[in-house]
């Protein structure tokens, strides 16, 4: 059963009761995903782009081969080459983009490399904009983060943490070996301090709540996941109000989330879980909003090679419209809960 500490149990039945709007989730997707399977034996030797030309007949055929270098084709479930061919039985699967082709570049975002905050010879901190996949996504494998990143570093690039594509912020980037060992051991850890910031809707907690419900796959959608009482992987997530915040509804509020685990969607469903859905989430319950008011607001971490603790936050000039406004004119920063301060006051309490 998941659990919040601070309070009663809570059984997932009682805190999630959620309806999932399958047509507005479809909607926020910027391709239309079409699955074949093929069995028979009268295709055999087929080529791809002839087969996909016979059951989608609307799309250009000359067009392919600009379909494949974008990517969103697979068969067999692996990313597909214009030149294969069809040999049953297997499955064929396409993301069509709902755009025209010569569109599809627009619907992102662009990186800039002054969003890099930071790089020595071991890491980066870059600050990943709203609209841009972190890495590769299923639907296309030109824009993305990792690979303007690696073009500009002119080097392999590992991001051991990755946003989802609508959140906005600072994500960190292993730029050698040693540092791609030291943050895969780091993240198993906890030695990697992340804090979001999201505006929600609903009665936020007062007090600060380790939210700690599973989560699994949901049956409803490939891309959903929901909490579960068993068979999840562990998810925990430690939210607090930021009282001192207030966005212009009442019923709004800011709260800082620090996921001390990295499931997908996590803080997303954590907030769901607890009635406060994060505004503008299509997946989730989220109030109506042209964004996921959602940012990866700080990141708190000892430098292996430094040899020192480092904070980074995502500076003012860079918050989203919403964050500003709800924070005033006046706020240059927002105060956050460390977890290694908080361990600190304790072990000096302690002594």
């Amino acid at each position: 059963m998941g659990s919040v500490s601070g309070s009663k149990s809570i059984p997932i039945d009682g805190v999630q009761n959620r309806q999932v709007d399958l047509a507005r989730i479809g909607e926020s997707f910027w391709s239309v995903y079409h699955r074949w399977e093929i069995t028979g034996s009268d295709i055999f030797e087929r080529s791809i782009v002839s087969e996909l030309s016979r059951r989608l007949p609307h799309i250009d055929p000359s067009s392919w081969p600009a379909r494949f270098d974008l990517g969103g084709v697979y068969l067999a479930g692996q990313q597909a080459l214009v030149s294969h061919v069809i040999s049953p039985p297997c499955r064929l699967e396409y993301y069509e983009p709902k755009v025209p082709l010569e569109h599809v570049r627009y619907q992102y975002a662009e990186f800039s490399p002054h969003s890099i905050l930071y790089a020595d010879e071991d890491l980066s901190i870059v600050i990943k904009p709203a609209r841009l996949p972190t890495t590769p996504s299923r639907d296309q494998s030109r824009y993305n983060l990792q690979r303007y990143l690696t073009e500009h570093f002119g080097r392999a690039v590992h991001l051991p943490s990755r946003l989802d594509s609508a959140v906005h912020g600072i994500v960190l980037c292993s730029l050698s070996s040693r540092m791609n060992r030291y943050c895969q051991k780091g993240f198993e850890k906890r030695w990697f301090e992340k804090y979001y910031i999201a505006e929600v809707e609903g009665a936020a907690p007062k007090e600060s709540l380790l939210v700690e419900f599973p989560i699994a796959r949901d049956p409803l959608h490939p891309v959903l996941r929901k909490c579960v009482e068993q068979g999840g992987e562990k998810a925990e997530t430690r939210i607090t109000l930021i009282p001192s915040c207030i966005p212009a509804s009442g019923k709004r509020h800011l709260i800082q989330a620090e996921p001390l685990t990295g499931r997908t969607h996590q803080i997303r469903l954590h907030c769901q879980a607890l009635g406060i859905p994060i505004v503008g989430d299509p997946y989730y319950g989220g109030a109506e909003s042209d964004e996921l008011r959602l940012v990866s607001y700080a990141l708190r971490f000892h430098h292996p090679y430094r040899r020192e603790m480092v904070t980074f936050k995502l500076p003012k000039t860079c918050w989203p419209e919403w964050l500003a406004a709800a924070v005033g004119g006046d706020g240059d920063d927002i105060n956050l809960s460390y977890r290694s301060d908080r361990q600190q006051t304790a072990r000096t309490h302690r002594d």
